[in-house]
């Protein structure tokens, strides 16, 4: 799991180029792993089941990525956010 998906973390390879890469892997974990971060992540970016998580010993699932890759397809296709707020 990235954990931190968010457009800061999504590079172009080179000017004019779709070929994007995925970078800054530092809450990135291993699924079968202990959690060193549990509630982790960039505040509009992260699902739900994070945030509302109340048992620090709690695990989630990858699927948690998905939610961050809605919001930011969400924010480039109507460029706003889907949350409104500071």
């Amino acid at each position: 799991m990235h954990r931190d998906l968010k457009p800061e973390n999504i590079l172009l390879r080179s000017d004019g180029d779709f070929d994007c890469v995925i970078a800054d892997f530092g809450l990135a974990q291993k699924c079968d792993e202990d959690y060193m971060f549990v509630r982790c992540g960039t505040p509009g970016y992260v699902a739900p089941e994070i945030v509302n998580l109340k048992d620090i010993k709690a695990r989630y699932k990858p699927i948690c990525d998905l939610f961050s890759v809605g919001v930011i397809f969400h924010m480039i296709t109507l460029r706003k956010s889907p949350f409104p707020g500071k």
